[in-house]
C-alpha cells in the first residue's frame, strides 16, 4: 500500500465522518437541528450524531440526507447486522404487498412481534403497507362499506404521517423537511380523502407532494422516489373527474422521469393507470405516446414473469447497495489477513474484544461499537472508512461532479471529461490516497478507451488500486472486502488481462471479485454498487473461454440483480448480452440452435 497516508484520515471514525458531511450540508444550506431533526429525534440527539459521540443509523440517517435533497448513495456505509436484518424483512414485506394480502399480513406481525422496540420511521412503513393492505380489501370487495373503508383508510394515513410529521405540513406558512417515504404517507392522507368522497382535500394534498421537489430544488435523481407516486394519485383524481388530459399530463412527466434516471419504482401501475386513459380528442403525437406506453407494460410485464419478479410492490425509503454489514466485513477482513480469531482479538494497545464477542460480532447477533470496529479493521490491514473515495475531502458538489465525469466516460465524452478531470483537481486535495485513487483510475480509463494503451493502462489501473488495497502476496484475495471503486477497478484490471490473452491472470481476478461480492450479499441478498461492471467483464472472459451457456447464466442472474434496485440503467445491456450469448452457443449445432432459437429470439 502506497505510504505518505495523511493520518487524519484513518482517525475519522466511520460515525464522525457521516456527521462531519451532514452538519456542513446543514449550515451550508440554513437549517437548524431542530428542523432537520423534526418528528425523527430530538435536537440533542442529532448533535450527539453530527458530532460523532453517537452512532450514525443507517435508516435514520438516510432520511436525515433526504430531507435535505441529498441521496445518501455517493457514500459507502456501514451498519450492524440488525439494521441490515430489519431492512432484509422489510424488504420482504414490500415484496408482498399489495398482491400477497395473507402472506403480507402475517410478516408484519412478524416483524412487530420480533422488534417491540422500533424506530419511528420503521412504523411509519408499516402503518403504509397496512394503508395499502386494506386499500386491497377495500377493491376485492367491490364498494361494499365503501365509506366506512375510506374513514378507516383516511384514519390509518393519517397515523402514518403522524410517526415522523408534525401537524401543521399543509400549512404554507410552516416549512417542513420531508424524505420521499414521509411525503409517500402524506400521498396516502389524500388517497383516504379520495375513498371519502373529499375531492378538492385529495387535490390540495397531492398538489401539495407534486410540486414539493421543485419547491425545494431537488435534483431528478431525488424527485423520482416520489413523483410518480404523486402522480398515481393525481391520475386516479383527474379520471374521476373524467379529465383525460390532465391525467395524461400527471402520466408522461412522470414516466419521462422514471425513464429519464432508469428507474422502474412504480413503473407498471403508472403503465396500467395510463392504460385508462382513452386518448379521445388528443393530438397524433400524445395518441402515439399513449400506445407506446401500452407497449412499454407488456415488456416489462414479460420481464417480470420471466425473472419471477412481483409485478406490483411497495418500496423502502432507503436502499442499502452502498451498505456494508459491520460483522460480514469483519469476518472477510480478518480472512484475508490470516488471523484466527484467538489472534484477531488484540492490538498494540491491547484487548480489543473476546473471542465470543468478536464470533458474535461476525455473525450479527452483536454490534461492534465504532472504537472497536476501527481498531479490527486497522488490525487486519485495512485503513480508513467506509465511504466512496472522495470522502475525505468531498462536499456534495465534488460528489456529484464525480457522478458528472463517470456518465461523460461512459458516453465517450473525453473532452468533457478531461474538462471535468481538471475542475476536480481544483475542488481536492490529492495528498489523499482515495483522491489520488480516483483520478489515477480515471486517467487509466481515458489511456484504455481513447488511447487503447493496454499495458500503461493496467499499470496505472494497478498502482490506483493498491492506494487502497494491502499487496497481498502470501494472501487469499478473494477474502479482501472489495469497495466500490475498488471493484470497478479490479474489474477493468481482469478485461484488459482478458484483452492481452492472459487468461489464467484474468480467472484469478474474476474468482476473486466474485467470491467477495457474493460473500457481502449474505444477510441482503443484495449485489453492491460496481456489480454491473463486474457482470459485462465477467461475460467479455466467458465468451473469450467459448463458454457461452456459462454467459447466459451469470446474465440472467444480473438481470434477477438489477431489479431488486430501484435504478435498472444496465438491465438493456444485460438482456443484449443474453441474446448474443444464445446466438453464439445455437451457432454450434443444429440441435442447439433449435434448442436456443426461441431464447434468442426472447432476448433480442
Amino acid at each position: 500500500m502506497e505510504g505518505n497516508y495523511n493520518q487524519t484520515e484513518f482517525v475519522r471514525e466511520y460515525n464522525a465522518a457521516c456527521g462531519k458531511l451532514f452538519r456542513e450540508e446543514r449550515v451550508r444550506r440554513g437549517v437548524s437541528l431542530r428542523e432537520a431533526a423534526s418528528g425523527l429525534l430530538s435536537k440533542t440527539a442529532l448533535e450527539k450524531m453530527e458530532s460523532g459521540e453517537t452512532g450514525w443509523r443507517k435508516l435514520t440517517g438516510d432520511i436525515l440526507f433526504q430531507r435535505m435533497g441529498i441521496l445518501p448513495d455517493y457514500f459507502e456505509m456501514v451498519a450492524s447486522g440488525d439494521e441490515m436484518e430489519r431492512w432484509r424483512l422489510r424488504e420482504d414485506i414490500c415484496l408482498l404487498v399489495p398482491d400477497r394480502v395473507g402472506e403480507a399480513k402475517e410478516r408484519i406481525m412478524q416483524y412487530r412481534r420480533k422488534y417491540p422496540k422500533r424506530e419511528a420511521l420503521e412504523e411509519q412503513f408499516l402503518c403504509k403497507v397496512e394503508f395499502f393492505l386494506l386499500w386491497k380489501d377495500r377493491e376485492a370487495k367491490g364498494g361494499t362499506g365503501e365509506l366506512l373503508a375510506g374513514e378507516e383508510l383516511l384514519s390509518m394515513a393519517e397515523a402514518a404521517v403522524s410517526c415522523t410529521v408534525p401537524d401543521g405540513w399543509l400549512n404554507e406558512r410552516r416549512t417542513f423537511l420531508l424524505a420521499p417515504s414521509e411525503l409517500e404517507a402524506i400521498l396516502l392522507v389524500g388517497a383516504g380523502q379520495f375513498a371519502c368522497g373529499r375531492m378538492e382535500e385529495a387535490w390540495e394534498v397531492q398538489s401539495f407532494v407534486w410540486n414539493y421537489p421543485e419547491k425545494r430544488q431537488w435534483k431528478k435523481r431525488m424527485a423520482v422516489q416520489i413523483k410518480p407516486q404523486a402522480a398515481l394519485l393525481g391520475m386516479e383524481l383527474a379520471l374521476r373527474e373524467e379529465d383525460s388530459r390532465k391525467a395524461f399530463e400527471f402520466a408522461r412527466e412522470a414516466l419521462e422521469l422514471l425513464r429519464g434516471n432508469a428507474c422502474h419504482c412504480y413503473l407498471l401501475p403508472l403503465l396500467e393507470q395510463m392504460g385508462r386513459i382513452s386518448g379521445e380528442g388528443f393530438s397524433e403525437g400524445d395518441w402515439l405516446y399513449l400506445r407506446g406506453a401500452d407497449e412499454f407494460r407488456d415488456i416489462f410485464k414479460r420481464i417480470y414473469h420471466m425473472s419471477g419478479y412481483p409485478e406490483n410492490r411497495v418500496w423502502q425509503g432507503i436502499s442499502v447497495e452502498n451498505t456494508r454489514e459491520a460483522g460480514i466485513t469483519l469476518k472477510m477482513l480478518r480472512k484475508f489477513a490470516g488471523k484466527p480469531l484467538d489472534k484477531a482479538v488484540f492490538d498494540d494497545d491491547g484487548i480489543i474484544v473476546t473471542r465470543r464477542q468478536l464470533e458474535k460480532i461476525e455473525s450479527g447477533a452483536h454490534k461492534p461499537s465504532y472504537t472497536n470496529y476501527q481498531r479490527l479493521v486497522h488490525r487486519y490491514g485495512k485503513l480508513g472508512g467506509w465511504m466512496i473515495p472522495m470522502l475525505e475531502t468531498d462536499s456534495i458538489e465534488v460528489l456529484e461532479l464525480r457522478q458528472e465525469i463517470s456518465s461523460q466516460i461512459g458516453f465517450c465524452q473525453w473532452d468533457k471529461v478531461e474538462a471535468g478531470m481538471e475542475r476536480l483537481r481544483q475542488k481536492v486535495d490529492i495528498a489523499y490516497p482515495r483522491v489520488r485513487q480516483e483520478l489515477l483510475f480515471f486517467e487509466a480509463i481515458i489511456l484504455l478507451e481513447r488511447k487503447g494503451e493496454l499495458e500503461k493502462s493496467l499499470e496505472l489501473l494497478q498502482k490506483a488500486l493498491h492506494v487502497t488495497v494491502p499487496e497481498w502476496e502470501g494472501k487469499d484475495a478473494k477474502w479482501w472486502v472489495f469497495q466500490r471503486e475498488e471493484i470497478i477497478i479490479a474489474s477493468n484490471i481482469l478485461d484488459i488481462y482478458r484483452e492481452m490473452g492472459k487468461l489464467a491472470e484474468a480467472k484469478e481476478w474474476c474468482e476473486a471479485i466474485c467470491f467477495s461480492m457474493e460473500q457481502q450479499k449474505d444477510r441482503t441478498n443484495i449485489m453492491h454498487t460496481g456489480y454491473a461492471i463486474l457482470m459485462e467483464v465477467l461475460d467479455n472472459y466467458l465468451g473469450e473461454l467459448r463458454l457461452y451457456e456459462e454467459a447466459i447464466d451469470v446474465s440472467k442472474k444480473a438481470v434477477s440483480n438489477y431489479l431488486k434496485q430501484p435504478r435498472i440503467g444496465t438491465l438493456d445491456r444485460a438482456y443484449y448480452r443474453i441474446a448474443w450469448n444464445t446466438y453464439e452457443a445455437a451457432s454450434g449445432s443444429a440441435q442447439q440452435d433449435k434448442r436456443l432459437q426461441k431464447q434468442w429470439r426472447g432476448g433480442f
